[in-house]
Order: structure tokens, then sequence, then C-alpha cells
């Protein structure tokens, strides 16, 4: 039976991306884990691997180079040797209409603008980048001109073009997040063993610790690690966290994968191999997928504390606020130490109130825990 090969989902948010090209040819035979097609969403460009091996046989409607495809769209088969196609599916050829009676001539019209770069179908002649970005951004491409001397749009044209429609599509985006019934908790960790220990680790950073942080207390509290999906509870057995990142005018979530159980110093590695890939639009759909919770921390900017909104599917993120002294009662005096205020925002549906404070609690815990060498914490 032949095995269709359609657009996979890169992401939670995808519904569409742009095809790059084959790899192979109509009649080579695929082998299982080769590249097979590009493929392209708003995050990532990835060569997307034949799950099954075959002979590839394409329909006179598989998509062209640049164009756009839906999620679950068919782009073709693999055949098992002397295996018959299915039926191409041929473009429609509509009916003959009967001959309409001349009409009168129009006046004419004013001159029209000069049309933007096309291609003979009158396509607008974009690169799969450009084209990207447009779509992330809300920009029309037919508003955007091309460098001087040049045909086709690439992405760095873009940047001249307004994007009236860019804070509508992410308003979009974060009504959908803020449909789940949020509820907040704040906490206060004292900071004083946090500091030394990270200016004894460097360059560990802070976000490093608060990533080995967060994993650690999901561990400790599996009611936190998990997510709600169509109506149902689910449980995860990873404990990967993600981190809020600005790369260019994109915030992205790549993902650590289960840093409790790595060392500082092999969490800091990877977070900088993966924020490069993004830089380098190099990161895979492997790098935004299966995170419990999120980590935004905004201290660095003097944000003294804010609440953030959920990163759905994920149940958890924790917002940090920015590290300096504030008066602290110790006894009966009021004294200047070193605090983080951090922020859980959480998914009512997935984890209640007294589960939210005790995850909580022991993540307050694990930064404070630093000064008496936590295990956990090794370099």
């Amino acid at each position: 039976m032949a095995i269709e090969i359609t657009v996979p989902r890169l992401g939670w948010s995808m519904e569409e991306g742009i095809f790059g090209d084959w790899f192979k040819r109509p009649g080579e035979f695929v082998a299982v884990g080769e590249p097979l097609y590009s493929l392209e969403s708003d995050k990532v460009t990835m060569d997307v691997e034949a799950l099954d091996a075959g002979i590839l046989y394409l329909p006179v409607d598989t998509p062209a180079p640049g164009g756009i495809v839906q999620v679950g769209q068919l782009l073709g088969y693999l055949l098992k040797a002397g295996e018959a196609p299915p039926a191409s599916r041929l473009v429609s050829t509509p009916a003959p209409v009967a001959a309409l009676p001349a009409l009168p001539a129009l006046p004419a019209l004013p001159a029209l603008p000069a049309p933007r770069p096309a291609d003979d179908s009158g396509r607008i002649t974009a690169s799969p980048r450009a084209r990207a970005a447009a779509r992330r951004l809300g920009i029309d491409l037919a508003t955007v001109s091309p460098r001087p001397g040049r045909a086709r749009i690439i992405a760095s044209d873009l940047a001249k073009a307004k994007a009236p429609a860019a804070r509508a599509a992410l308003a979009a985006r974060l009504e959908e997040s803020f449909r789940a019934p949020h509820f907040y908790l704040h906490a206060d960790a004292d900071a004083e063993a946090l500091v030394a220990y990270r200016e004894a680790h460097r360059p560990v950073s802070y976000n490093d610790i608060l990533l080995h942080a967060i994993s650690t207390a999901l561990t400790r509290h599996p009611r936190v690690n998990a997510y709600w999906e169509k109506g149902e509870l689910r449980r995860r057995t990873s404990f990967h966290v993600a981190l809020a990142a600005q790369i260019g005018d994109s915030l992205l979530t790549p993902v650590i994968r289960n840093p409790a159980h790595q060392h500082l110093a092999g969490i800091a590695a990877d977070r900088e191999a993966i924020l490069e890939r993004c830089r380098r639009h190099q990161a895979t759909p492997a790098d935004f997928a299966d995170a419990s919770a999120t980590l935004s921390n905004l201290g660095p900017f003097g944000v003294d504390r804010f609440q953030a909104i959920l990163n759905p599917p994920q149940s958890i993120i924790v917002a940090a606020g920015s590290l300096k002294k504030r008066p602290v009662a110790v006894g009966n005096a009021v004294v200047a130490r070193l605090t983080l205020p951090l922020s859980l925002s959480v998914d009512h549906r997935v984890v209640d109130g007294v589960a939210a404070a005790a995850f909580l609690q022991t993540l307050v815990e694990l930064l404070e825990r630093l000064a008496s060498g936590e295990p956990s914490m090794g370099r």
C-alpha cells in the first residue's frame, strides 16, 4: 500500500509552512532516515527525514519550491517495488461556457503603479526566508519592494516595510494562550548565597542556575509536571525547561533538555549552543519541543517583578525579576539583603493552589540552599 508523505507540524502554533525542494527525484529509492525534502516554518528551517522506505512518487499537484503548504497536506507517496501508484490527482479543467455578448468599451483608467516583482504565474518572487519572515511579522509581500536593481524580495527587504498586522498576529496568539485559567503565586528568594555561588562558578549564568532549579523542582512535584490537552490531564516523564529569549525581532523559547540531570557547566554549554543555532536559523523542531515549564527572566532589564503568560501546552511559567538589595526583616532588625523576586503563573486546570505553592517553596529552597553546597548543583 502506498505510504503518504505529508507536511508535519514543526511547532504547536504552526498551521502552514514554506516548501523548499525535494532531495530525491521521482523514481528514486528513499531509505528510512534519509532527508526527503526541506520545510520552513516561522521559527525553523529543517530537512524532513523519511519515516519509511520506498520509491518516491509525486502526483501532478505536488507543491513547487517556495510554495505555501498546510500542515497535513499530501505531498507525495513512497511505493514498494512494483507497486502501482495511486491515481494521479489531475488538476480539473473547467467546462467551456457559452460565448458572452461583447460589452461596450469602458473609459480609460488612470495609470496604476508598477507591479511588485512576480514570476510568469503572477506569484510574488521572494525567498523562502522572506516569506516566512513576512508571515511571522504580518507583512503583505505585495507592499514590499526589493533592493534597487533586484527582482527578488529577500528577508532584509522587510526591514523597510511597515507591519501594521504584526501586533494583531501576536495579540491573537497571546489571546489563545490566555484562555487557560491562570492564577499567580509570588515569593522572594534570599539571593546572598546565589550571588556568591554564581561568582565562584563563572561563566555559569543565573539563568543556568534557575533552569537547573526549576527542573529539579519538577522532579519532586510530579503533579506539577503535567499539562492539559483535549480535555484531559497528561503527565510528563521528562523535565525539560524552555528559556524565553529575544533573538533579533523574535521571541523564541528553545528548550534545555533535563537540566536537573546535568551539571551547571553542561547546562551553560547547552544553552549557548541552542541560542547560537537560533541566531543562525539552524534550530530544529526538537529544539522547541516537550518542555514542562518555561523560564522568563526580565531581571537584567531592571524589571522588579512581573507575571508571565503561559506557554501552551505547559502548565507553569516562572518569571524572575531583578536581583538586588531590598529591605528584609531579620529578627527585630531590618537589613538590606540581596533578593530575587519569583512569580509562578499556573494553569488551574492542571495544578491547584496547594501543589503550586509547594513547587514554588521547593524552588526557593533550592536557590537558597546553595551556600551549603547543594549536591545537585554540581559543576
